[in-house]
């Protein structure tokens, strides 16, 4: 059924503390969010962890403080590693981290130094998790854990389990060509960094990014690219005409081309047998990401050298487990040297996580299969009402014929609708009772301006709004995520907040 009413600001949604939602009812929520109003932040009980850190993180940086052992806010890690790499982030390298019960912290010396190691765990994902803290604090103060299912324990493990359901799914050669992460991000972290060391022994530091692609993975690239050589863009998808000029100038040098198949939030789909010519012909890694629909209706492995896939979306369908997945393709001219290194750069789940993914996963088709019935009918609709200017989706016929090229298993169009109004944006978000939150592929519908949440830095000018007209973004966009409620709630709900 769906919320008769809206959720409360900061409210998480499924009343879980470990969900990644958080409620923003209005678009004054979305902007007082963005600017870090603390009258919005402090309503806060739970929220997606790579942008906000979770009450239990602060409980327990609280804790350690009060017993002396962590001298201000520094980030909790879970890995020596990941410390390790954080401090490289901050021109560190070399220095120790401070080893703590179950985590690890680097002590951060000037606000600038906060300000990176924050941006640098957004990017990478690679937080201590909240289940994580929530184990510290159940062993150090007694704290009573959240009751939730988890998978029981038996012989297999959790990772083991989760891991088989995926080789069913990617259709990998071998389930140890899959590995689990933290997070989607610290997925592609991993494969990004580990591609770019097989690369640069090659003599190759040139990175492309084709489409506008999911903000983080943007950031990554611009981030940890080499700085003698920043990466390009590509936004043109159509008829990859403006990449091959690229190749054809600089192949030599391209280490890899990234795109997500279909791109959020605009669900383009490029011509992927095409690409993975291209990357052949030129030397160049391709890495693909097929979250935004999920690999049970996109077949890309078979292309990719790096298949990246955040099962935060769809798998978790409860919207309250960060995981990521990494599948390597045998016949990848790169495979032998990736499968040595992904390891390196990446970081295991939590086992609280993996035990929490462990017991949804087994349903992550069915959901894919309700998702998608409701989200054709649900596409069919805004297709044709009278308050929609433009939709974008998998069946939208300028990118049709790539996307059903790929289609797989269930073979339908995911949970991602994009759409803009003719009513003032605001005034159709304010109104509408669904779920309003940034992330997808939960049992619940939601709603979200995605442009506020993912490049409030350009909406909020007038130069930046026509920045992102120019690239084909709407700044106005609202991107919806179709849930397993039933399909008729979901059409009158729009249909009130659409209608004239």
């Amino acid at each position: 059924m769906l919320s008769s009413q809206q959720f409360p600001l900061g409210d998480p949604v499924n009343g879980s503390p470990h969900s990644v939602c958080a409620s923003l009812p209005r678009i004054a929520d979305v902007i007082g969010y963005e600017e870090k109003d603390p009258a919005v932040l402090a309503t806060f009980t739970a929220g997606y962890p790579r942008f906000f850190r979770n009450p239990l993180l602060s409980r327990l940086q609280q804790h350690w403080r009060d017993a002396g052992r962590l001298p201000g806010e520094d980030p909790l890690l879970p890995t020596r590693e990941a410390a390790a790499d954080l401090l490289g982030f901050l021109g560190r390298g070399g220095e120790e981290p401070t080893r703590l019960p179950g985590a690890w912290t680097v002590a951060l010396r000037t606000p600038n130094e906060r300000a990176e190691a924050s941006a640098f765990l957004q990017h990478t994902g690679a937080s201590l998790s909240s289940r994580e803290a929530e184990a510290i604090l159940v062993a150090e103060t007694g704290l009573a854990p959240f009751p939730e299912a988890r998978a029981p324990g038996t012989a297999e493990a959790p990772s083991a389990r989760i891991r088989k359901e995926l080789h069913k799914v990617y259709g990998t050669a071998s389930v140890e060509d899959i590995r689990l992460f933290r997070s989607g991000m610290n997925a592609f972290y991993a494969g990004f960094r580990a591609l770019q060391a097989v690369q640069r022994e090659r003599g190759r530091d040139l990175w492309i990014q084709l489409g506008w692609l999911y903000v983080d993975t943007i950031r990554i690239l611009a981030r940890f690219s080499f700085p003698e050589q920043p990466p390009r863009t590509v936004l043109r998808m159509e008829d990859l005409g403006d990449l091959e000029e690229i190749l054809r100038v600089h192949g030599h040098r391209v280490a890899g081309i990234v795109t997500e198949v279909p791109t959020n939030p605009m669900v383009l789909t490029p011509d992927v047998p095409r690409l993975r010519e291209l990357a052949d012909r030129h030397g160049a890694g391709l890495i693909l990401d097929p979250t935004l629909v999920s690999p049970h209706n996109v077949n890309v492995l078979p292309y990719a050298d790096l298949h990246i896939n955040s099962l935060t979306k769809y798998a978790a369908v409860e919207a309250d487990v960060m995981m990521g997945a990494l599948a390597l393709r045998p016949g990848s001219a790169f495979y032998d040297e990736l499968r040595q290194r992904v390891d390196h750069f990446g970081l295991p789940p939590g086992e609280g996580d993996l035990a929490r993914m462990a017991y949804q996963i087994p349903g992550y088709g069915q959901a894919i299969r309700r998702i998608n019935s409701t989200a054709v009918k649900v596409a069919e609709f805004l297709r044709n009402h009278p308050g929609v200017k433009e939709l974008w989706w998998p069946g939208r016929e300028a990118g049709a014929g790539n996307y059903n090229r790929l289609r797989h298993h269930e073979a339908g169009p995911g949970a991602i609708l994009s759409f803009t109004c003719r009513k003032p944006m605001q005034e159709v978000y304010d109104e509408l009772r669904f779920v309003k939150s940034p992330s997808f592929g939960a049992r619940f519908t939601m709603v979200c301006p995605f442009l506020y949440l993912a490049h409030y830095d350009l909406v909020k000018t007038r130069h930046g709004r026509r920045q992102l007209e120019a690239d084909g973004l709407p700044p106005d966009l609202l991107r919806l995520s179709v849930g397993l409620e039933e399909p008729e709630a979901i059409l009158a709900e729009l249909d009130r907040c659409l209608a004239p």
